[in-house]
């Protein structure tokens, strides 16, 4: 008896349990059943190991749940915060996942495109009938169209940036409303000299210099002292005008103009500007007994000039405070270049091949517009790629810093 009551007896120490045991016994009489112990035991055990496995999951669910609620609290970023850290609009346009990398289209491609296009518009499109080679009046319409979709298509990178950061942030306010003015003036300006018939005979007449009509000298001057005004000048500044004042207008809708008004020099710049044509109209009424339109146009030419210049400036200047180019879209600056370079070789192809250069004085703003913007856009790239690289993957924009203070007005 005291043997048996002694191999019954727990150890001190030990801790038994009592489902165990009780899954055990059970075991041992099924076994009596016709089944064996060993795969009672291993049922057993397989049942053991899905409860482990239900309770490890039904952990891991809680886990990561609580998990997902951290990093939704966290997120819940101020509005402006996640507009200026641009998060998720560029992480998912740039991140590559192993195999599955997003491939955007090259500059390469895009010149194709652009040039496709270009030819498909000059060959359709009417070309200019006072050019008197009929090859190059072809070729200058394939290449004035060209520059057409080039400084076009310039406008929306920018447009489409804003609408996914929902901020126009990086971009200066000045820039924005002097590009509207200044395709104000360059609108009147193109579609006058284009459409105007007044205007194209008083440009005939003071380019030739009042030649007679009996003087072949001074008939072959006048049949060849044309407007180098061409189609595409006045299909780029009607669509320019337009997409420029829906830039503008991002600001207004994504920032306020309250939160990001223009400076003072833009509201100097506006005044000027309409005291400068009203005493212009005003001077040549008294002086001459009536307007001279055609030179009320050169001075909307010389204004566009000038808005040019002063609208890239703020720009330049505000990629350099912030030692960086993000919110200015690369690809703007690119397509900007290309329609510069391709309105200059036009105007310079139109000259030549009419063996008259005053359509250079004779139209100054096409000139002047597509050396300033040459030299802007070089800057650019120059800020862009040397000077501010905040991208090392060759994207057109780049996150700005994480801002850790929440305290924003």
């Amino acid at each position: 008896m005291n043997m048996v009551n002694n191999s019954t007896k727990e150890k001190p120490g030990t801790i038994k349990s009592y489902s165990s045991t009780m899954g055990t016994d059970r075991t041992l009489g099924q076994a009596g059943n016709g089944s064996s112990v060993g795969d009672l035991t291993a049922r057993n055990h397989s049942q053991h190991e899905n409860e482990n496995s239900e309770n490890n999951n039904s952990t891991h669910q809680r886990q990561s749940s609580g998990d997902d609620r951290k990093g939704s609290s966290s997120d819940k970023k101020p509005y402006l915060h996640q507009a200026l850290s641009m998060d998720d609009t560029t992480t998912s346009s740039r991140i590559s996942n192993g195999s599955n990398t997003t491939h955007q289209p090259s500059l390469l491609t895009w010149s194709f495109y652009l040039l496709l296009g270009g030819i498909i518009l000059g060959m359709v499109l009417p070309t200019n009938p006072h050019l008197p080679s009929r090859t190059w009046q072809r070729l200058s319409n394939i290449v004035g169209y060209t520059y057409f979709l080039s400084w076009s298509l310039s406008f929306y990178p920018q447009i489409f940036l804003n609408y996914q950061r929902r901020t126009t942030r990086g971009l200066s306010v000045d820039f924005c409303v002097l590009n509207v003015l200044g395709y104000i003036c360059y609108t009147i300006y193109t579609t006058n000299f284009y459409w105007n018939e007044n205007v194209i005979k008083a440009y005939r007449d003071k380019m030739s210099g009042g030649g007679l009509a009996g003087d072949a000298d001074n008939e072959i001057i006048t049949q060849t002292a044309e407007i180098t005004v061409q189609g595409n000048d006045v299909a780029f500044a009607i669509h320019a005008i337009l997409m420029a004042t829906v830039t503008l207008s991002q600001i207004g809708m994504y920032d306020t103009f309250l939160v990001r008004p223009p400076s003072r020099r833009v509201y100097v710049v506006l005044f000027s500007t309409g005291a400068l044509c009203l005493l212009y109209i005003l001077s040549t009424w008294i002086y001459q007994g009536e307007v001279d339109f055609l030179g009320f146009l050169y001075v909307l030419g010389t204004i566009k000039i000038g808005v040019t210049i002063g609208k890239y400036v703020p720009q330049a200047l505000l990629n350099r405070s912030r030692k960086s180019t993000v919110g200015w879209n690369i690809w703007n600056v690119i397509l900007d270049l290309s329609g510069g370079v391709l309105s200059l070789v036009q105007l310079l192809g139109d000259c030549a091949d009419m063996r008259d250069w005053t359509g250079i004085t004779g139209n100054p703003a096409k000139m002047a517009l597509a050396l300033v913007t040459i030299c802007f856009d070089l800057l650019f790239l120059v800020q862009h790629y040397i000077l501010y690289p905040d991208m090392k993957d060759g994207s057109s924009y780049s996150p700005l810093p994480v801002i850790e203070s929440t305290n924003i007005i």
